[in-house]
């Protein structure tokens, strides 16, 4: 999907490069970064091969037909094929209402391709990064995996966005931070696993003000670009972490590890996503990693455990007859 050569022009009216525009300069466009780019580059896209065609005749103007012959030309990269056809659906369902559009043009519109996605990383791997990376990156790397959360909302936690809440039943108290995830402005309180919890009990006298649980090297805040260069340097350069850049894993896929540990240890999809923030569809394609013997394994574990209790339960009850 070659954008930099395509140039905004002037839309002719009642063309779906209109529509387009339209979407682009509305409220509803998406505000972070890096979303927005994504959306710029497949609207340049869409605009260069289907932009000329009528919104106005509904026989020879933009219709699915157009819509997937146009998908089909980026067949061979199906990461943008799905990504482009994503967000075709959001402007026909945004532009529809709003009579932008007359029909719908990406209804029946399939493709093929899928996205991997980051990988996640295993828990050796996990390990020899927290072990040999530098030690800023390697406190990334505990926080990302205990709590899920992206790099652009670990680079501005806080000592003081920490805090306790009281389990309603048994009354115990639980350390978690307090998040407002910067990509979709939900705002979370992410319970501490006790391997971060322990983690933060070392670091609270190297932190100063402004009490940033991450920062660089000589002390300054992290943005999220500098996080992923800065990774992708010292995996490059650190000796120790060959295996990792032969993976080529990114921060990133952290979030992927925290899902399939919290998967395998039998926490169900609605736990996990309001533990992290995260959707139903989500944790379901970030658990199709989950190794199939450990899920297995977890599977019989709590068959098994739960079989034992309904037995104790058995006994109990002839005792008491």
């Amino acid at each position: 999907m070659r954008t930099k050569r395509m140039r905004r022009g002037v839309p002719t009216e009642g063309t779906f490069a209109g529509v387009l525009r339209a979407f682009e300069d509305s409220p509803d466009f998406p505000r972070h970064p890096a979303t927005a780019a994504n959306y710029s580059r497949v609207i340049r896209w869409a605009e260069a091969v289907l932009g000329r065609y009528s919104t106005l005749d509904t026989v020879n103007g933009i219709r699915p037909k157009l819509v997937l012959a146009a998908l089909d030309q980026l067949a061979e990269t199906p990461g943008q094929q799905v990504n482009a056809r994503a967000i075709l659906v959001t402007i026909d369902k945004w532009a529809v209402p709003r009579e932008h559009l007359l029909q719908p043009i990406t209804y029946g519109v399939k493709v093929k391709g899928r996205i991997e996605g980051h990988d996640p990383w295993t828990d050796p791997q996990v390990a020899l990064g927290q072990q040999h990376a530098r030690p800023d990156l390697a406190r990334v790397i505990t926080i990302a995996v205990n709590t899920g959360q992206r790099g652009s909302d670990i680079v501005r936690m806080r000592l003081t966005d920490i805090c306790e809440e009281k389990h309603p039943i048994t009354g115990r108290s639980y350390p978690g931070i307090n998040v407002v995830q910067k990509k979709t402005g939900l705002r979370l309180w992410v319970p501490f696993t006790d391997e971060i919890a322990a983690a933060v009990e070392t670091w609270r006298r190297e932190i100063r003000p402004p009490w940033l649980l991450v920062t660089q090297q000589d002390g300054t805040p992290f943005e999220r670009n500098d996080l992923s260069v800065a990774w992708g340097v010292e995996r490059a350069r650190n000796e120790a972490l060959a295996t990792l850049k032969d993976a080529g894993l990114v921060l990133h896929g952290l979030r992927g590890t925290c899902v399939v540990r919290l998967r395998k240890a039998g926490a169900s999809t609605l736990q996990i996503g309001n533990m992290i923030g995260m959707s139903p569809p989500m944790v379901a394609r970030y658990s199709r990693f989950a190794d199939q013997i450990d899920m297995g394994l977890a599977a019989v574990h709590y068959l098994n455990t739960r079989a034992g209790r309904e037995s104790d339960k058995g006994e109990k009850a002839d005792k008491t007859a």
